[in-house]
């Protein structure tokens, strides 16, 4: 049984009812009207029912396949996890230095490149997209002020 996935998936499920649960006591509104509790709401239905996917995910893969042991792949993993959370450290370090599209980028290639093991065409590519669109949501559409580096950028 996927005992780490059914426990970290009941957690998120629980976690996600709860802040949905929360947020009715506040003013919900609507989409045209938006009110302080709208985000949280969705927040947490979308975190309910990923978990939920996850939890029925998990049940039915260990009600199908023979047990594994973790072995070798759980250090894989762990080493994954704990260089992501060093990168993004990097990223929270980093990001008023050097501006936000140039870190956001640089993060985002190692972490395709590291981390997804892809191409180095296709990081560079998916880097480029995700900053991309990043910007001109934040930046554009939005209007958030944005760190800005040495370049400009």
């Amino acid at each position: 049984m996927r005992r780490y996935d059914l426990i970290s998936s009941l957690v998120f499920l629980v976690l996600g009812v709860v802040i949905a649960m929360s947020s009715l006591r506040m003013n919900v509104g609507s989409f045209r009207d938006p009110g302080s509790g709208l985000f949280p709401l969705i927040t947490g239905i979308l975190m309910s029912v990923i978990a939920g996917g996850i939890f029925i995910k998990s049940c039915v893969q260990s009600l199908s396949a023979a047990r594994n042991p973790l072995g070798k792949d759980k250090r894989l993993w762990h080493n994954k996890s704990v260089a992501t959370v060093v990168i993004m450290l990097l990223y929270a370090i980093t990001i008023e230095w050097l501006g936000f599209l140039t870190v956001t980028l640089l993060i985002l290639f190692v972490l395709f490149k590291t981390i997804g093991e892809l191409s180095s065409r296709a990081s560079l590519g998916g880097a480029v997209l995700a900053a991309g669109v990043a910007y001109l949501v934040f930046k554009v559409w939005l209007n958030v002020q944005l760190p800005v580096g040495p370049l400009g950028l």
